[in-house]
C-alpha cells in the first residue's frame, strides 16, 4: 500500500485535529463542525489506503473519538440536564448525529470488506441488520486464510471495531436488541478480543442481569486480547454484589442454586 500517501494524509489530519480540539464550543462552532467532517473522510481514506499504517497510528480510535464520540457525549449530557431549556433541540441533534454515525460505520464496514476482499457474512444483504445468525460468520472467516496472518488479524480487528461502534450507537438509541446483534457479530468475527464482551456486559447491566454482567466482564478479561477496562468494571460489579448480600459472606462453598441466588 502507499504508505507515503497515508502519511501525507495524516499530516493534513493533524492540522484538522488541532482545530477540532482547540474549539471551545463544538456544537456551535460551524468551522469546527466542518473540520470534524473533513477529518472523518481523511481517517476513512487512510484506513483503506494503508490499513497496517493506520492501525499503528491508532487512526480507528481517533476516528471514533474525534469524529463522533466527543459530539455524542456533549449532546447526551445536554439531553440529561433537566435544567437545559433546549433539551428538545439537543435530543433532535443527538438523534441526527447517531443516525449519521450509524450510516458512516455501516458504509466504512462495507468499504473495508470490499477493499480487502473479505467474504464475511456482514456483506450479505440483511446480515448486518440481524436477519441471519451472526455465528455464520465463523464458517466464512476461514476463507481469508490466503492473506498473511498479521494482515488477516488487522482486517478482522478493524471490522470488529466497526461492529462494536455500530452496537454502541444502537445502544445509545436504546435499541438494545440491535446492539446485541452487532456485538455478537463482533464476537463471532474475533472471539479472542475482549471489547465486544465488555459491551455485552454493559447491555446486561442495563437489564439488571447481574449474573450475565459478571459472565461477560469475566470473558472480556480472560481472552487472548483482554479489554482492560473490563477488569475494573468486573471489580465494581462484584463489590456491589458483596454489599447486597453481606449475610452470606461466611459461606465457603456454595452449590449452583445458592450461587445463582446471589444474582437477582
Amino acid at each position: 500500500m502507499n504508505i507515503n500517501a497515508a502519511a501525507q494524509a495524516l499530516r493534513k489530519a493533524q492540522i484538522l485535529k488541532d482545530k477540532v480540539q482547540q474549539s471551545k464550543d463544538l456544537l456551535n462552532d460551524n468551522e469546527a463542525w466542518i473540520t470534524q467532517q473533513e477529518l472523518q473522510k481523511i481517517y476513512q481514506q487512510v484506513l483503506i489506503l494503508d490499513l497496517e499504517y493506520a492501525l499503528d497510528k491508532k487512526v480507528e480510535q481517533e476516528l471514533w473519538n474525534l469524529g463522533f464520540k466527543n459530539y455524542i457525549a456533549i449532546l447526551q449530557a445536554q439531553v440529561k440536564d433537566r435544567k437545559n431549556v433546549h433539551r428538545a433541540e439537543s435530543q433532535a441533534m443527538l438523534s441526527w448525529c447517531l443516525e449519521a454515525a450509524s450510516g458512516f460505520y455501516q458504509s466504512l464496514l462495507q468499504e473495508i470488506c470490499a477493499a480487502f476482499n473479505l467474504d464475511l457474512a456482514f456483506r450479505r444483504k440483511g446480515d448486518i441488520y440481524g436477519l441471519s445468525s451472526p455465528w455464520e460468520a465463523v464458517q466464512r472467516v476461514q476463507k481469508i486464510n490466503k492473506q498473511s496472518s498479521r494482515h488477516r488479524s488487522s482486517c478482522f480487528y478493524v471490522c470488529q471495531y466497526c461492529l462494536v461502534h455500530l452496537g454502541d450507537i444502537a445502544r445509545y438509541r436504546n435499541e438494545n436488541k440491535q446492539a446485541e446483534l452487532f456485538y455478537r457479530h463482533a464476537v463471532s468475527l474475533a472471539p479472542w478480543s475482549g471489547q465486544p464482551y465488555n459491551q455485552l456486559a454493559l447491555l446486561e447491566a442495563s437489564k439488571v442481569d447481574k449474573l450475565a454482567t459478571v459472565y461477560y466482564y469475566a470473558r472480556s478479561v480472560a481472552v487472548k486480547h483482554p479489554f482492560h477496562v473490563a477488569a475494573s468494571n468486573l471489580a465494581k460489579t462484584l463489590e456491589t454484589l458483596d454489599e447486597d448480600v453481606p449475610s452470606h459472606r461466611h459461606f465457603v462453598k456454595l452449590n449452583a442454586t445458592e450461587y445463582t441466588a446471589f444474582f437477582p
